[in-house]
């Protein structure tokens, strides 16, 4: 078992408070939006080891067959999640990730055409999935999936003007490919337009007999005073606002656009960095591969939440590389908590002050570790089973 210290990413969406706030660190005036949990390459942990300081992808290079076990190491040579902490204090780019198929296929033909992971023209970073779920630690805000599509014609219908060839291909057919012909209208838009509709919304926040029109509307005004001109505001319509409570979670699937607002959570994702921007941003916009990737025939979302009186529950995703397992002590009347899963496994403390112990064969907590809110540990395949004990909360990321 070995300490982690995460790696740190300061995007500008991020908050300067919240993430300081939950480590219990003094703030230093810079956001601090994602704190890393993994073997990413371009963001690895640092392990804490008898020899000193390395990094998470290093040290399981060193036996991955030890430290991923032999059915993950067979199945994806890697670690194959990342775990995240995420603080957004405003919202991030309208997005969505690739399948599979389409970012080994992305990949290869940029390396092909050498285009440096570090241009910004570069889309697809790796050559791997990205599915992903949050789990909200505080209220957590989000965009995912798209709505039914009359609601979304509703809500189109009511600004009138440029808008309106977007509304009709909604209500020409029942198909995803109406929703993909409508998204597209609302690429074209000029950004004068857009600002137009903007300005729209932000006169139809409380008329209209749809119920979900205020919120749309009001969300359109609130994402534009962050990207003003920005196609991404009126997106936004197209797509269903989510609020997540402490102790629910959402999984989402390759193709499914979605965009977090604020909150405090956390992500759970494959082990990769590949993002393709629909809006709500001024990075690169890679239109062909991100069409290429949208899921149209999808909607809606499923929530999910830890259940009243469990000790353990475990969130388990249509996808081999993650699952998810959050465990209460103090439900468990002060008796040790068992975790599932045996292989590569990062554990986060979420609240309070936990102990954490393996057992390997016959040797009984053969390791332990102290841990308070925001620290973690990696724990490899080949340390057995994973005991939690003290006061507080714990989520730990595993191949189920």
């Amino acid at each position: 078992m070995y300490k982690l210290t995460g790696s740190r990413r300061s995007y500008d969406w991020g908050s300067d408070t919240a993430m300081f706030d939950f480590l219990e660190s003094e703030a230093d005036g810079e956001p601090f939006a994602e704190l890393w949990f993994g073997a990413h390459p371009t963001g690895p942990s640092t392990v804490h080891t008898e020899g000193g300081a390395t990094t998470l992808d290093q040290l399981i290079a060193i036996s991955p067959g030890s430290h991923l076990g032999q059915r993950v190491h067979s199945e994806f040579g890697r670690l194959p999640y990342l775990l995240k902490l995420l603080a957004p204090a405003r919202p991030l780019s309208l997005q969505v990730h690739p399948d599979p198929l389409l970012a080994r296929a992305g990949y290869e033909d940029e390396q092909s055409r050498g285009i440096a992971l570090s241009d910004p023209r570069r889309t697809f970073k790796d050559q791997h999935h990205k599915p992903e779920m949050v789990f909200a630690l505080s209220r957590f805000e989000g965009l995912v999936g798209f709505r039914g599509q009359a609601e979304a014609a509703r809500l189109l219908e009511g600004l009138g003007g440029t808008v309106r060839p977007a509304c009709e291909a909604l209500r020409s057919s029942p198909s995803g490919q109406a929703m993909r012909a409508a998204l597209e209208l609302l690429l074209r838009l000029p950004a004068a337009e857009v600002e137009q509709a903007v300005a729209r919304c932000r006169t139809m926040t409380t008329s209209g007999s749809d119920p979900a029109a205020p919120t749309a509307y009001s969300t359109v005004d609130e994402l534009a005073a962050f990207y003003p001109g920005d196609v991404g505001a009126l997106i936004s319509l197209l797509l269903n606002r989510v609020v997540l409570e402490p102790g629910q979670l959402v999984f989402l699937g390759a193709g499914v656009p979605h965009a977090y607002l604020s909150g405090f959570g956390l992500e759970l994702m494959a082990n990769s960095d590949n993002v393709l921007r629909l809006g709500l941003t001024s990075k690169h916009v890679d239109s062909d591969a991100m069409f290429e990737s949208v899921d149209f025939g999808t909607s809606g979302y499923e929530l999910q939440s830890v259940p009243e009186g469990a000790a353990t529950h475990v969130f388990t995703p249509p996808v081999p590389d993650f699952a998810l397992a959050v465990c209460r002590t103090g439900i468990s009347s002060g008796l040790p908590v068992e975790l599932p899963g045996r292989g590569p496994r990062i554990l986060i403390c979420l609240d309070g002050e936990l102990r954490v112990s393996t057992s390997t064969g016959a040797q009984e907590h053969a390791q332990e570790q102290a841990l308070k809110r925001g620290e973690a540990v990696y724990v490899p395949a080949s340390a057995g089973t994973l005991i939690v004990t003290g006061g507080g909360s714990a989520a730990q990321a595993f191949v189920p």
